[in-house]
């Protein structure tokens, strides 16, 4: 049957967040599962034609598809070049560097609200 345009993204963007949750319930005890888990979100986005969500940028590795955990699989800096301070997020898995800059008003970029909220005191 023929869906229309938007009822596919719409539905693309649910799996893509019930994937999400799925991995972050199965990873303590599969991380494997969760890493395909992340893979298969980010082919949904490119198979529906859709701009990666804020969740899915935070929490999956853009190179080689891995679910993203502060600590176990990335890792979290802050790092200045010159005048310029910026979150550095490392995949531990393919060594993939990811940079968020930080604004004049330490604003923390999109992706990472869903972690920190919208707190200022950084």
């Amino acid at each position: 049957m023929y869906r229309k345009r938007h009822e596919i993204k719409d539905l693309a963007r649910q799996r893509i967040e019930r994937l999400l949750k799925f991995a972050e319930i199965v990873y303590p005890t599969e991380p494997e599962l969760a890493h395909r888990y992340g893979k298969i979100a980010m082919a949904i986005c490119k198979k529906a034609q859709i701009p990666y969500p804020d969740a899915l940028k935070a929490q999956v590795c853009r190179r080689c598809g891995s679910f993203l955990v502060p600590g176990e699989t990335m890792r979290v800096r802050v790092k200045n070049r010159g005048k310029m301070k910026y979150i550095a997020v490392t995949c531990l898995r393919c060594g993939y560097v990811r940079r968020y800059p930080l604004k004049w008003k330490y604003v923390l970029p999109k992706p990472w609200h869903i972690f920190y909220g919208d707190r200022g005191d950084y």
